[in-house]
């Protein structure tokens, strides 16, 4: 497949999912203390984490275009309560090994900037593999810097999608997939570095990036997954870690958009029965670290973009709530 063939995978910020294998949810003790109330949307309630928030985009994202910015307007809901936030700009299609390198100087501007002695990170997508690489002992060696890591979305064991993409494996489903991924060729203008991003979110290539950068002991590391195709939260996404923020959504469901279709399609054929998912990552992949549930929207939905929005979710309401809880734990 020509590379121009990656294109759906870069258009919607594509972090994988992934086949049968689950995860297992590192508990932490920490979370049995109650959680705090959630700060309601245009409260003048103040917000003072312990140390700044890092927003880290995924595959083919980008900080802004125009007015548009890739987090889409969590900037402005969490400054507007007092937290205060960075957003990382990386290369828009490359290794984790090399978006992480670029994340780590960003890092050490930050923390030059604000004067603070760490960080939080909040990734979406790939940009959970970069944060995990930036903390790593065998990666940026920041994990002294860093104090929690938050993925969102993120693929942390790979993806059929991206296994179908680079050619590994075959199915029913490389034909459409081909002829999906072909529509957006021209929209994108891809390089040699899309090939090689693409290849490390394989089952593979994510399986030897976990060998190669584990976790640091000095860093806390959260994880959200989001779930579409009408999964539910209290079913597919149980777990004893379950944030109260995200645990009330657990009745409401998301119905499967057409602009994931096909990627959705592949993920649930990766398994039987077919695994919950946000249109592009399982569930099981996303689970990294502790795990604190799942969230009713789409792969983009989780940034708070339009794309097959959920109306009854409430993304900038859930940054807020998600600020708020890493306060109320000393982040």
């Amino acid at each position: 497949m020509h590379v121009r063939g990656l294109v759906l995978a870069i258009a919607f910020g594509l972090a994988g999912c992934s086949g049968p294998s689950a995860a297992t949810d590192a508990f932490d003790g920490g979370l049995a203390e109650p959680l705090p109330a959630t700060v309601a949307p245009g409260s003048s309630q103040s917000v003072h984490t312990r140390y700044p928030i890092i927003l880290v985009h995924g595959f083919s994202g980008y900080k802004n275009i125009g007015p548009l910015n890739y987090f889409l307007g969590v900037s402005d809901a969490l400054t507007a309560i007092g937290a205060q936030v960075f957003t990382a700009q990386l290369d828009t299609y490359n290794t984790s090994e090399a978006r992480g390198a670029e994340l780590a100087t960003y890092i050490g501007q930050v923390l030059s900037d604000s004067k603070a002695a760490k960080v939080n990170l909040i990734c979406h997508s790939q940009g959970g593999l970069d944060c995990r690489w930036a903390a790593s002992d065998s990666g940026g060696k920041l994990g002294d810097k860093i104090s929690a890591v938050v993925t969102i979305g993120t693929s942390h064991r790979g993806t059929p999608v991206a296994d179908v993409a680079v050619g590994d494996i075959a199915g029913p489903l490389q034909d459409a997939l081909a002829f999906t991924l072909n529509l957006f060729g021209n929209a994108v203008s891809s390089d040699s570095n899309v090939r090689a991003a693409t290849e490390q979110l394989t089952t593979k290539g994510a399986a030897l990036f976990n060998q190669n950068y584990p976790d640091s002991a000095s860093v806390r590391y959260f994880s959200i997954a989001g779930r579409s195709d009408g999964a539910r939260g209290d079913v597919d996404c149980a777990t004893a870690t379950e944030a109260s923020f995200i645990g009330r959504y657990d009745q409401i469901t998301d119905p499967l958009n057409l602009l994931y279709s096909v990627p959705t399609a592949i993920c649930n054929d990766s398994a039987n029965p077919p695994p919950a998912n946000d249109g592009m990552v399982t569930v099981a992949s996303a689970r990294w670290g502790t795990f604190l549930g799942c969230l009713p929207t789409p792969h983009l939905g989780e940034v708070c973009q339009f794309f097959g929005a959920n109306p009854s979710y409430d993304c900038h309401q859930t940054y807020r709530d998600l600020a708020n809880w890493l306060v109320s734990r000393g982040f």
